[in-house]
C-alpha cells in the first residue's frame, strides 16, 4: 500500500481470532501461512518492482491458479527500474578556484534530472524555491534565466509558510517552477546527507539537471548557508542572493544519465461465469503483489533500513495469497457471472500496474462490474481485530447491504469516498467501476523490514476470505449490480500544503505520459465538465503554464483563486482542444 494513504480509512469490521473451525478452514490457513512465507521470504528480497525476484513471485502466483485449472496470462509494462550515470563531470568555480566535485560524495543527480553540459553558470541562492503570488517570493528580482539555483530540499514549519497553497511543500512543485523560469540547473540542498541516485516519483525526467549537495560540500561557496537559513527562519523573510558578483560563483557540469527499462509482471486468470448471458459480465478480484525490495525508495525505516530486505508479509503477500484463496473458494461456487483475479505490480511505484491494466484492458472495460481489492489484510488485532472496508464509487447502500453476509462475532461499519483512496481500487473507480476495499489497518510494521510473516493472523484473514467470498459471491449471483456512484469517488488531490482553493472536477491518470496529464473521468457538474473534457483527454496546458503531468496540473491550479479565468487546452485523439473555463472554489 503506498505511503500517503494509511490515515484515510474509518469502517469498521470486528472479529474474535480464534482456531479453524472446520478441517477446510484448517486446510486455508496451512496454504496461506505457506504463500505468505513464501512472498515474503529473503529469497524474494521484497519482490521490488524492476526486481527478477518479483517475476519468480508471479511465476508462483500464476502456477498456482494454472494449478486450479484457470486459464492465466502474464501481461507486462514498462518500469523505469534504474537510473545510472552515464557520463559526470562537475566543477564549484568560486572566484577565480575551479574545485572539482567528486560524485557520490560531493554531488550526485537526481533521478529525475535532465542532461547537462554547460560550463561556469553563475548560482543564485533562493532559500526554498518559494513563490506564494502577493506574499513571500524567493524568486522575487532575481535573476534566473541561464543561471543555476540553489535550493533547500525541505520547507520548515514557520508561520511564514503555514498558509501554501496546496502542494507547494513539494520539492518538485518547486522545481517545475524553476524550469518554467528557465534556469539553467538546481542543487537542492540535502538536509540529511547525500542521496544515491535512484528513480524518483513523478515525471521520468525534466528539462532541466538537478542535482544534490549537502551546504558543507559546497563549502562557503553561497556564503554561510547556516546563517542565510536562520535568518529566514527568524525574520519570515527571503534571504536571496545571486552570485554573479565578485566573489563570482558558478557550476560547471557534464551529465547524462542512462535509465534502464524494465517489463513487471501483471497476472491475470479468469473464472468462467455458469450463466450464458451473465457471463460475459466479470467482478475483478485484485491485489498487488509487488513490494518495496531492498527499501531504496518509500521505506519508513530510515537510512539503516536502506539496502535491508523488506518482506512485505502484510503489505501485500496477505492480499496476494487471499485473492489465490478466494479463487479456490470461487471456483467450487461455480458464481453466474464471470471473476477476473489481477495481481499487479508497480502499486508501490503509484498504482502502475493498475493503471495500466485499465489502459491496456485484457479483456473488455466495459464488461467489468465491480471490484474488490484487497491490500494488507493480515493484521487483525488480536486485542482489538478490526478491518476497515470501504467503497471508491459504490453506493452506500452497496456497502450497507454487505453487512448481511458479516459472520457470527463480526461488526461492520461502512464509509464511501476519499477516506477509501490510495490503493489499486482506485485505478477502477476513475474508469467509473465502483469498488469496495478491504484493508486491516496500518502498524508498526508498514514499509519496513520488519514486516514479516510471523507478525500475520492466519486465522483473522480465514474470517476475512470467508467475508469476501460471500460478497463476491452476492455480485457475482446478482439479477442487478450497484451502479458507479460519481459522489462516493471523489478523492482530492495528493498534496503536502495548505488546501488547495480551486475545485477543477477531473479523475487523474498517475501514469506518466509523454504528452501532458491524461484524466481518466470529470465529476458531474464540475469546471472540468462544462468546458467539456471527457475520460481520455490529455491536458497539455492551464493558463500560461505547460502541462506535461500531474504535478505540473496541481501546481497551475495552486496559482488561481476562485472566480479566475483560464483558457485550457487538451488533445482529444490528435486534435488540440480549447476552452476558457471560470474556475470555482472547493466546497
Amino acid at each position: 500500500m503506498r505511503s500517503w494513504i494509511h490515515a484515510l480509512f474509518a469502517a469498521t469490521l470486528v472479529a474474535h481470532a480464534q482456531a479453524p473451525a472446520t478441517k477446510a478452514d484448517a486446510a486455508m490457513e496451512s496454504r496461506l501461512r505457506r504463500d505468505v512465507a513464501f512472498l515474503a521470504s529473503p529469497e524474494l528480497k521484497g519482490r521490488g518492482n524492476g526486481y527478477p525476484e518479483l517475476d519468480v513471485a508471479a511465476r508462483r502466483i500464476e502456477g498456482e491458479l494454472k494449478a486450479l485449472g484457470l486459464k492465466t496470462r502474464i501481461q507486462r509494462f514498462p518500469f523505469i527500474a534504474k537510473v545510472a550515470r552515464e557520463r559526470q563531470d562537475a566543477a564549484l568555480i568560486h572566484g577565480d578556484s575551479p574545485r572539482p566535485l567528486v560524485w557520490g560524495k560531493d554531488i550526485e543527480a537526481l533521478g529525475l534530472s535532465g542532461d547537462a553540459d554547460f560550463r561556469t553558470k553563475a548560482l543564485v541562492f533562493l532559500g526554498y524555491g518559494i513563490q506564494i503570488p502577493g506574499g513571500y517570493d524567493d524568486l522575487d528580482g532575481m535573476e534566473l534565466k541561464g543561471r543555476v539555483a540553489v535550493i533547500a530540499r525541505s520547507v520548515p514549519d514557520l508561520d511564514a509558510f503555514a498558509h501554501l497553497p496546496r502542494g507547494e511543500r513539494s520539492l518538485l512543485a518547486r522545481l517545475k517552477r524553476l524550469e518554467s523560469a528557465k534556469v539553467a540547473g538546481v542543487i537542492v540542498l540535502e538536509d540529511r546527507g547525500l542521496r544515491p541516485l535512484q528513480r524518483e516519483e513523478g515525471p521520468v525526467k525534466m528539462d532541466i539537471p538537478v542535482v544534490g549537495m549537502t551546504a558543507e560540500a559546497l563549502a562557503g561557496a553561497c556564503g554561510d548557508l547556516t546563517a542565510r537559513f536562520k535568518t529566514i527562519k527568524e525574520t519570515g523573510k527571503p534571504a536571496s542572493l545571486d552570485f554573479v558578483q565578485a566573489p563570482w560563483t558558478a557550476l560547471s557540469l557534464d551529465l547524462k544519465l542512462r535509465r534502464e527499462e524494465a517489463q513487471v509482471p501483471n497476472v491475470v486468470a479468469e473464472i468462467p461465469g455458469r450463466d450464458p448471458k451473465l457471463r460475459k459480465e466479470y467482478i475483478v478480484l485484485g491485489a498487488h503483489m509487488d513490494h518495496l525490495g531492498m527499501g531504496e525508495r518509500h521505506s519508513m525505516g530510515g537510512a539503516e533500513a536502506r539496502g535491508q530486505v523488506h518482506p512485505g508479509a502484510d503489505d501485500n503477500a496477505s492480499g496476494t495469497a487471499m485473492v489465490v484463496e478466494l479463487a479456490r473458494e470461487l471456483m467450487k461456487a461455480r458464481p453466474k457471472r464471470s471473476i477476473l483475479l489481477l495481481h499487479f505490480a508497480g502499486e508501490e511505484e503509484g498504482l502502475l500496474g493498475s493503471q495500466y491494466w485499465v489502459q491496456h484492458p485484457t479483456h473488455p472495460l466495459e464488461s467489468v462490474k465491480f471490484m474488490l481489492n484487497f491490500d494488507m489484510v493480515g493484521r487483525l488485532d488480536l486485542k482489538a481485530p478490526k478491518l476497515m472496508m470501504g467503497g471508491l464509487g459504490a453506493p452506500k447502500s452497496a456497502l450497507e447491504a454487505a453487512q448481511k453476509f458479516v459472520p457470527e462475532g463480526f461488526t461492520v461499519t461502512v464509509d464511501v469516498g476519499a477516506s477509501v483512496g490510495g490503493s489499486d481500487h482506485m485505478s477502477f473507480s476513475q474508469a467509473k467501476i465502483p469498488t469496495f476495499f478491504f484493508f486491516t489497518g496500518i502498524h508498526g510494521e508498514y514499509h519496513r523490514p520488519t514486516d514479516t510473516a510471523d507478525l500475520i493472523n492466519f486465522p483473522g484473514m480465514v474470517k476475512l476470505a470467508a467475508f469476501g467470498k460471500a460478497v463476491a459471491l452476492d455480485l457475482a449471483n446478482g439479477d442487478t449490480l450497484p451502479a458507479f456512484d460519481p459522489e462516493t469517488a471523489k478523492i482530492p488531490m495528493k498534496g503536502d500544503g495548505g488546501p488547495m482553493r480551486i475545485a477543477f472536477g477531473t479523475l487523474p491518470d498517475y501514469a506518466d505520459n509523454p504528452k501532458g496529464f491524461r484524466i481518466n473521468g470529470v465529476t458531474k457538474g464540475s469546471t472540468a465538465e462544462t468546458i467539456g473534457l471527457q475520460a481520455g483527454d490529455i491536458l497539455i496546458q492551464f493558463g500560461d503554464k505547460p502541462v506535461k503531468s500531474i504535478y505540473d496540473f496541481m501546481g497551475a491550479l495552486g496559482a488561481y483563486k476562485p472566480g479566475d479565468k483560464a483558457v485550457i487546452q487538451w488533445l482529444r485523439g490528435d486534435q488540440v482542444m480549447r476552452a476558457e473555463a471560470t474556475l470555482k472554489g472547493r466546497s
